[in-house]
Order: C-alpha cells, then sequence, then structure tokens
C-alpha cells in the first residue's frame, strides 16, 4: 500500500485551523501523520545499529529518474515525499539528489525486523546539501533555506532546525501546529565562508547539517561546529525528514546516525572476588584518549591521539573533525606519558679458550612457498578507519583514501576524500 495513506482530513469543524496549513508558497497542503493509528503498532528506540535506517545516498539511481512527488507516489519503501518532487542527478561519477521545487518535504522511514515502523527517541538527522540557487522570480522569505527534522510526528507536532537565508539559525519547535522558537542566532564564517556581502546564505557551495535530539537536548551542527543547543521535552519520539524552501538544492549522504551511549543503561552492581596484594607498580602518566570520528567531542586545549600520533584541539573541532598537522582545528603536539630509556649496561665478555674449528655443514636451501597476495581491505560504513594513501575496497570496486576520510565518508570516484584506484 502507497503511503499517501498517512494523508488524512480533520474534523470539518476545526478546518480553518488544523485542516490545511499555508505552505510558503501560500498554497494549501493536507495534514500529514507519520504514525497513523490505522497502521500500527509500532516499535519505540532510540537509534542504534539494531534498529539502523537504511539512509540515501541516490547512488541505485540513473541519471534524471524521477524518485517521487508528493502526488506521484512510488514503490519506494524507506522514505515518503509530503511536498514537491526529487529525481537523481549525476555529477561526475557520483549521484545526489536533486528538487527546484520552493517548497519541498521528506521524512524517513524505518521499520524493525517485524516490519513495525519505528519512533525513534535519541536520533540524529545528518545529511548535505548545496544551494544551487534562489528562486529569485519571486520575494524570497527570510526563513528560506535549509532545514532538518527530528521527532517529527505530525505536520503539525515536529523539531525543525534551520540554516536561513537571512544569516540567522534557528531551533524551533511545531506543537499542536503552532511554531516556537527556541534558540536563534547569526551565522558566522569560519570553516567556510557562510554569508555573501549583504549577510545572506552563499550558493554554490556544500554545507553538512547535523541536528540531534538526545533526551532533552537538541543540538544544531554544520560542518562539524556546534551552533546552537537547547533543552525541550514536548516531543519525546517521531522520525527524521529534510525540509528546503525557495531553493535549487543538490541532496546526498542523508543519514541517521546511532545515538551516543544508545540511552541510559540500569546500573549493574558486579559481584567482587577477592584477589591476591599485587607488587608495587611506578605510576605512569594515564594515556591520552583516542580520537572516534563522528563519536569524540573535545573541549579547546584537550590533548587526544589518532593513527599513533597525539594532536590539540583548537578553534571548537567538531566530532567529524579529522585530526591533521597544521589544520584550523588542531596543532601537533608529543604524546604525554611516554616512558624514559633506560641504558643497557656494558659487560665485558670473558676470553674463552680457542677450539679447534667445528666443520661447517651447509644445509640444503629450501624453496621459498609462494606468497598470496593480500587484497584492499573491505570499507564497512560507520566502522572502517583508513590512512591517506590506503587503498580499500567498498562495493566491487577500490578507492584510495585522501584529505584524511571519516568512517561516514562513502568511497567515489573523483571525492573530495577517495580517488578510483585498479583492484589488482
Amino acid at each position: 500500500m502507497l503511503n499517501n495513506k498517512r494523508f488524512k482530513l480533520k474534523k470539518l469543524f476545526s478546518y480553518l485551523s488544523t485542516f490545511c496549513f499555508v505552505t510558503a508558497s501560500g498554497s494549501a497542503a493536507a495534514f500529514y501523520d507519520a504514525y497513523p493509528e490505522s497502521e500500527g503498532p509500532y516499535t519505540t528506540a532510540p537509534a542504534s545499529e539494531n534498529l539502523p535506517w537504511l539512509g540515501e545516498d541516490f547512488e541505485r539511481y540513473q541519471e534524471t529518474q524521477l524518485l517521487e512527488c508528493s502526488n506521484n507516489k512510488s514503490p519506494i519503501q524507506h522514505f515518503d515525499i509530503t511536498s514537491g518532487c526529487l529525481s537523481a542527478k549525476a555529477s561526475g561519477s557520483w549521484k545526489q539528489g536533486m528538487t527546484d521545487d520552493k517548497v519541498f518535504r521528506v521524512v524517513a522511514i524505518a521499520k524493525d525486523e517485524l516490519q513495525q515502523e519505528i519512533k525513534y527517541t535519541d536520533q540524529t538527522n545528518q545529511y548535505r546539501a548545496k544551494i544551487n540557487s534562489w528562486k529569485k522570480n519571486t520575494t524570497i522569505p527570510v526563513w528560506a533555506g535549509l532545514h532538518a527534522f527530528a521527532r517529527y510526528q505530525t505536520s503539525d507536532d515536529l523539531y525543525v532546525a534551520s540554516i536561513r537565508y537571512d544569516g540567522n539559525v534557528t531551533i524551533k519547535v511545531k506543537y499542536q501546529g503552532s511554531y516556537t522558537t527556541l534558540a536563534q542566532k547569526k551565522l558566522a564564517n569560519g570553516v567556510k565562508t557562510y554569508l555573501d556581502e549583504n549577510g545572506r546564505l552563499m550558493t554554490s557551495q556544500w554545507y553538512r547539517i547535523n541536528f540531534s535530539a538526545i533526551g532533552t537536548k537538541l543540538t544544531l551542527s554544520l560542518d562539524g561546529i556546534e551552533l546552537l543547543s537547547v533543552n525541550n521535552s514536548l516531543l519525546s519520539e517521531g522520525t527524521i525528514g529534510i525540509r528546503t524552501d525557495y531553493v535549487e538544492t543538490y541532496l546526498d549522504d542523508w543519514q541517521l546516525l546511532e545515538s551516543e551511549g544508545g540511552g541510559i543503561q540500569p546500573p549493574v552492581t558486579p559481584s567482587i572476588t577477592p584477589l591476591p596484594t599485587p607488587p608495587p607498580v611506578i605510576e605512569e602518566p594515564n594515556p591520552v584518549s583516542e580520537f572516534i570520528p563522528g563519536k569524540s567531542k573535545v573541549n579547546n586545549g584537550d590533548t587526544i591521539s589518532y593513527n599513533g600520533q597525539c594532536y590539540q584541539a583548537k578553534n571548537n573541532p567538531g566530532v567529524w573533525e579529522t585530526p591533521s598537522k597544521n589544520s584550523w582545528f588542531w596543532g601537533s603536539v608529543s604524546c604525554p606519558g611516554t616512558p624514559a630509556i633506560t641504558p643497557v649496561p656494558i659487560i665485558t665478555p670473558t676470553v674463552i679458550p680457542t677450539l679447534a674449528p667445528t666443520p661447517v655443514v651447509t644445509p640444503t636451501a629450501m624453496p621459498t612457498p609462494p606468497v598470496s597476495p593480500v587484497g584492499p581491505t573491505e570499507f564497512v560504513l560507520g566502522s572502517s578507519k583508513v590512512s591517506n594513501g590506503e587503498v580499500v575496497m567498498y562495493k566491487g570496486s577500490c578507492y584510495q583514501a585522501k584529505n584524511n576520510p571519516g568512517s561516514w565518508e562513502t568511497p567515489k570516484d573523483n571525492s573530495w576524500f577517495w580517488e578510483q584506484k585498479n583492484c589488482s
């Protein structure tokens, strides 16, 4: 059954307030329920490796293929477009999604092993977007731009984080049809030039948007830099989604990331077995923590270890800013706790009387067994760690790492992080 069964009409007496909502284009759109009662029961749990969502990198589709429209549903089961249309668009050797609708909305659909749809509690919505151009044939509202949904339940009940045309970033809650701004600030140029000379959001560059809802904490990050954080407890579960307004937009690498910590675990009292008193040891400084891309959070001045080297954080690095020498976010430092080298005492050898030489037996040379070639390591999204120059295999093709790719950077030919190589 197609997903448009989720669109429904509210009671006639509440028509003016809830039957329709007015979109940015001024047209009325039907109320949308991501979890209608008629389709339950539903699973409720935090996002985890046991309850993943398929994600979307658009590589499986044909060039210019129309994936889905809100008024023309397709067999695609892992997302549902509630406004506008989405197509696949090639750029070089890889593909992205593309929409040029003035009002575009899409929500994710995830199911467990029993085919029950999942209401995620703790969740992180991440995607990349490139604003190709603004819809300049009309007045562009200040709130136009790129947005990310979290804990989306209905079109009237959701959290949304925004990177806006007017240069502001916001986190809002929409509850029972009414928006409330929870946090807002002006975007400042940082790792990229985000604003043009008029203070408007720049076009023709990629943005990586990350919006998390962990417990009551809502956090918006852009290109690995945390911008806003606020607490709100109105919504405790739902799905993720993408919204764009008044832009022709390219989309890629849409993911539901695993919740950090996997939720609160109950305390466990361990059984204690008495152990013999160990001999005294010389206490050494604690080693620095290993940096894990996508998970490790650091503060300015913190020292971490990555690929056997140590770095000190500066300029507020995010969880995806891979440590490297002389980068904007990291400075190379010596690793603490390196043990001192104890000199080995010199022993004067005892003189041994000369003996008659023993005949030397020349052993028969044994043939050297052939060495089996070792192929490239298979790259696993979210798990594999690679270094620059390392060759991995992904979906039957081989790629060489460059520019310090993280574990979520999908290998693609001629991307910033990968270059395709011959597997032989």
